[in-house]
């Protein structure tokens, strides 16, 4: 009896996957458990592995080949077994019954915004595209059978010998030609990471108008109230990593909870704004940046916080986050502190209205009260919002809150 190798489904949101390697030829033994390919989706990369041992009776598709949630990779039976033709569905995880997104990264990655205008976008995958300008065809006028309508190379093979598809071509006649960005020619001969990386930056740009406050906040107090905390987690022999990160991310939950005009979401032309706080953390990568969300950050203490920021960033830097992780946020943080930059200008997390960039600590000299001289630490903070959603006001009163929590920390037990 053999098996079937279906192409998985790495977050709620995944309708198809790409065939970036195959480690086995038809013909080569497999042993349960060991790699058989590598596939790839717009946040991770991922091996699939034999779910039988056998030989690899058969595969379902080539290198760069793009496949939807469930369709059949390969066949692996015993030596000399017929492949099995049958396709096998996978169970799609139920979705939860909310607005809430698959959210998108400037800091960050995540599935692309939609256009303002969706009629004269082509989805095609990256061999299609080369067929089709090696053979010199018009796109627009061939019809994609592929997840999401998307041209495949099969497409680009039935038009060589059937010609061009007429109804599209007559639907292109009469529509238009809009001014947007394609977003399927961005980032054409990056890894799979980097081209999500730049499709979600150059949308997120595309779709908002985007500006950046900046403002420091003595960070002395929040120092102080660190080291406080620090002994009382060793003196109760907890195991909590409390860094100042944690802390500005408290800060920010609070301060989002009070003005919920910052932990909103704009899409499809409507505006959610939220009780719920779902907190994502940019995390750099070697080859790009992931986004894991902590859930429900507004109801965690700060040791809960500090856990599981610690957890979902060495899953996210190891390869091993949950799908599920990677979707869901109404705000991003991202730190740039251990780089030595004070201030920057973070791209919006789009559909989210703001983001928030933390810098590295700055040695000030400042007057004392009583009239001496003293050094203070401040921390630039930087952020960005959509100015369709929100104004400037609206934004400086975001960082006032956020800066009165970060100077008087205690305020963050309460």
């Amino acid at each position: 009896m053999n098996e079937t190798i279906v192409m998985p489904k790495l977050g709620m949101t995944m309708t198809e996957g790409t065939i970036t390697e195959w480690y086995k030829e038809v013909g080569d033994p497999v042993e349960k458990g060991e790699p058989v390919l590598t596939i790839s989706s717009e946040k991770l990369n991922q091996d699939i592995e034999a779910p039988i041992s056998g030989v690899l009776l058969k595969k379902h598709g080539e290198v760069e080949d793009e496949l939807e949630v469930g369709a059949v990779i390969g066949v692996i039976g015993a030596e000399g077994e017929t492949a099995s033709t049958e396709t096998k569905k996978v169970e799609q995880p139920l979705a939860e019954k909310s607005k809430i997104p698959e959210s998108v990264s400037a800091a960050t990655v995540a599935k692309p915004v939609k256009q303002a205008s969706t009629k004269t976008r082509i989805f095609i995958t990256p061999l299609a595209r080369r067929m089709a300008e090696r053979e010199n065809l018009d796109i627009a006028l061939i019809k994609g059978t592929g997840g999401n309508n998307r041209i495949t190379k099969r497409d680009i093979e039935r038009v060589l010998v059937n010609g061009v598809d007429v109804e599209v071509k007559a639907t292109t006649e009469r529509t238009t030609q809009a001014v947007s960005v394609d977003l399927n020619a961005v980032g054409e001969g990056l890894s799979p990471m980097r081209k999500a990386i730049a499709r979600n930056m150059r949308g997120s740009l595309a779709q908002t108008a985007q500006l950046t406050l900046h403002r420091k906040a003595n960070a002395d107090p929040l120092i102080d109230f660190q080291k406080v905390l620090r002994k009382e987690i060793e003196s109760g022999g907890l195991d909590v990593k409390l860094t100042l990160t944690v802390l500005i991310a408290r800060a920010t939950v609070l301060a989002l909870q009070e003005l919920k005009k910052m932990n909103s979401l704009y899409q499809d032309g409507q505006l959610t704004e939220f009780d719920e706080v779902h907190l994502g953390i940019a995390t750099s990568l070697d080859d790009g940046l992931l986004v894991p969300v902590i859930k429900d950050a507004h109801q965690k203490t700060i040791g809960s916080l500090a856990k599981e920021m610690k957890d979902i960033t060495e899953k996210a830097r190891n390869g091993v986050v949950d799908g599920n992780l990677l979707s869901g946020s109404t705000f991003t943080i991202t730190n740039l502190g251990a780089s030595g930059i004070e201030y920057f200008t973070p791209i919006l997390n789009a559909p989210e209205t703001g983001i928030l960039g933390v810098g590295a600590f700055q040695d000030e000299l400042a007057l004392a009260e009583d009239g001496a001289v003293k050094s203070v630490k401040k921390i630039p903070l930087s952020i960005t919002f959509d100015h369709q959603i929100v104004d400037g006001a609206t934004a400086a009163e975001f960082l006032t809150m956020l800066v009165g929590y970060i100077e008087s920390p205690y305020r963050l037990v309460l």
